[in-house]
């Protein structure tokens, strides 16, 4: 009896504690500075992404041309 007793006390005291972490972990996870942390943490990168976009999309003739630096005042 005694060898059927334990383990489900063990098992018993195992749900508890994990049910008692998970419930401070989700109380933790959604507190207000965490989610708006979440929050800004999205928009720079959907921000990132959008600009990725524009990026590969516009073609290469569309963006400015640098001209080269004339050196010519310093060899004259």
């Amino acid at each position: 009896m005694l060898e059927t007793l334990i383990p489900l006390v063990i098992n018993k005291s195992v749900e508890i504690i994990l049910g008692l972490l998970l419930e401070k972990f989700w109380a933790w996870v959604l507190k207000d500075n965490n989610c708006q942390r979440l929050n800004q943490f999205l928009k720079i990168k959907i921000l990132t992404l959008y600009l990725d976009w524009v990026l590969l999309k516009t073609p290469l003739k569309y963006l400015p041309e640098f001209a080269p630096e004339n050196n010519s005042e310093i060899n004259d």
